[in-house]
């Protein structure tokens, strides 16, 4: 007897939705359609991946009552078993997808077809999962099977330019700290600490890791450990990844709360503020672990919930500057401003993100901004797509970039494409039309991400000497001879003063690990200096240039049979210097 006799059998009418979530795993039903169990990627949370590429984590795979998936890297993609036929209808169980037939009526065809197959084959999908999820059991987090110490000295974080300044800074003090791996070479495994303790007449390799906590905020327990060093980055055995992120020390009273992908971009940003000369302690930082679930983005909440903020406080979005660190801003920014203008996740298809929007009279004044706001977006796209030089390839490559408003069972969707501007653009608008913009802000790297920004600057500072910085600490001229950055930031007074301009610049000293040493500022407004200064290095460094290169000079004229002393005198020109 097949489970749809049997549960015909008792329910001869109609099988209860609970029923069938209850009798259909969502892993099992994978495994029928040709999803592979990825084995090594996890046991708690199987993975599985289809042939077309469609990756699914699964949560509770003993329990299918209790049994929830989510799509890889894309938290709008989850939900029950319900939700996975639904939003692969037209992919997956696209036999099951009848035009004309009400959409729950295609689900519950999916799921009775799989109810009627024989119970072998039911169990064979199942023995996938477990298997092998039997021949490698899942340990569980606990610290005691963590070989943890305090930092040691010579740490990967040096490596990546982490300055011990940060790593010694309020926010991350005590927040990183060494894991020892041990491979016994015998099996080609790694083994857990107390089975190491248990055996001291074994020989292991030992790896020395960068470990960083997670927590969930629901107790003061660490949830997890991200490990990092030049070949790993990954969480330790059972750390629990869906809910819980990386948090930093917390100030008193916190005005930013900064989200990034990795705690190494949250030390690099640290230390990027650090040297454009922002040492304040007002900030926390969070990771996600180089991913983004709805219940990561609850647990940052519950956090920034629960402590005193400053009365101006933001949180600031600041995931990687790519197409992926984009979606994530929107998925944050869509479920931040659900209570304003609910947005439902949908399967859009075709490297899209969709998004059905909320009906009734209630919101349809943002509803109809929003549209507004994408139609001018669109029409801005759409005129670069017009441009006469342009050629087949970019025009079609903008085409791409349209943000389509479908519809579906009459209900109003947003198909965004999974590109940087699309995204951000409606990222943007929500915010602004929720207003929740002065709450939560955007701010990306101008490298791909604030590791790779402070490597840059680390970079340019074995290239260069000097630069010259706005108000803003971004560089913008760069030199090796001190006469000439002086002169540049004589010619950017002279500039300003004639222009009426209002501007603050710095010139600074390139140290190890991207430091800048201020040796000048020059303050205009309005075309006035405010204030103008060089420090006694910076000015003797101009002189001994200066000094050199007149010594050069002579020595040429000595090496071409030229008498200096014959030479007639010349008005000797005044060392130019920043005029107050």
């Amino acid at each position: 007897m097949t489970k749809f006799d049997e549960l015909k059998t008792r329910f001869p009418n109609l099988i209860p939705v609970p029923e069938l979530r209850a009798n259909v795993s969502i892993a099992e039903l994978a495994v029928q359609y040709g999803y592979e169990h990825l084995a090594h990627k996890g046991q708690s949370r199987p993975v599985l991946k289809h042939p077309d590429g469609d990756t699914i984590i699964i949560k509770n795979p003993s329990d299918p009552a209790q049994q929830l998936y989510q799509r890889a890297g894309d938290f709008t993609d989850s939900g029950t078993v319900i939700d996975f036929i639904r939003n692969r209808l037209p992919t997956v169980f696209s036999t099951f997808n009848r035009p004309g037939q009400h959409e729950f009526r295609n689900i519950t065809n999916v799921l009775y077809d799989y109810l009627r197959i024989d119970p072998n084959q039911v169990a064979r999908n199942r023995e996938v999962i477990t298997s092998t999820a039997g021949s490698n059991p899942k340990q569980p987090f606990a610290k005691e099977f963590l070989d943890i110490r305090p930092l040691e000295a010579d740490n990967y974080l040096l490596k990546r330019h982490i300055a011990q300044q940060v790593i010694e800074s309020p926010e991350f003090k005590g927040k990183a700290i060494t894991q020892v791996s041990y491979l016994n070479p015998t099996t080609g495994r790694t083994e857990d600490f107390l089975t190491v303790k248990e055996h001291p007449e074994r020989k292991y390799l030992t790896f020395h890791n960068v470990a960083f906590p997670y927590y969930n905020g629901l107790s003061a327990e660490i949830t997890g450990f991200e490990l990092r060093n030049e070949n790993l980055k990954q969480h330790a055995p059972g750390s629990d990844r869906y809910s819980s992120v990386f948090l930093s020390n917390m100030p008193p009273k916190p005005q930013t709360f900064i989200v990034l992908e990795s705690v190494l971009d949250a030390m690099a940003h640290k230390q990027l503020r650090m040297i454009k000369g922002d040492e304040a302690f007002n900030s926390v930082y969070f990771s996600t672990g180089g991913q983004l679930t709805g219940e990561q983005v609850n647990t940052v909440s519950r956090y920034i919930s629960a402590i005193d903020r400053a009365p101006d406080w933001k949180i600031q979005l600041s995931f990687d500057n790519d197409a992926k660190g984009h979606r994530y801003d929107l998925q944050f920014v869509q479920q931040l401003t659900a209570s304003h203008f609910p947005m439902t996740p949908a399967v859009a298809g075709g490297n899209r993100v969709g998004y059905l929007l909320p009906e009734g009279e209630k919101y349809a004044p943002l509803r109809n901004a929003l549209l507004e706001r994408v139609e001018l977006y669109n029409n801005n796209v759409r005129i670069d797509i017009e441009q006469p030089a342009g050629d087949e390839l970019s025009k079609k490559e903008l085409s791409n970039q349209l943000i389509n408003i479908a519809q579906k069972d009459g209900q109003l969707a947003l198909h965004i494409p999974e590109a940087s501007t699309a995204m951000n653009a409606v990222s943007v608008t929500l915010l602004e039309l929720t207003g929740l913009k002065s709450r939560i802000g955007i701010e990306k790297s101008y490298c791909k991400d604030f590791c790779d920004e402070l490597k840059t600057q680390v970079d340019l500072g074995k290239r260069f000497t000097y630069a010259i910085t706005d108000e803003t600490g971004k560089p913008l001229y760069n030199s090796n001879s001190a006469v000439t950055i002086q002169r540049t930031m004589i010619h950017l007074q002279n500039q300003y003063t004639d222009e009426g301009g209002t501007k603050a610049f710095r010139i600074v000293e390139r140290q190890p690990d991207g430091w800048l040493k201020p040796q000048a500022t020059l303050t205009l407004k309005e075309g006035q200096v405010v204030s103008a200064s060089e420090q006694p290095e910076f000015r003797k460094a101009v002189l001994e240039e200066k000094s050199s290169r007149s010594q050069q000079v002579n020595q040429t004229r000595q090496e071409k049979g030229v008498d200096s002393s014959t030479q007639e005198d010349s008005p000797k020109r005044p060392a130019q210097k920043l005029r107050p």
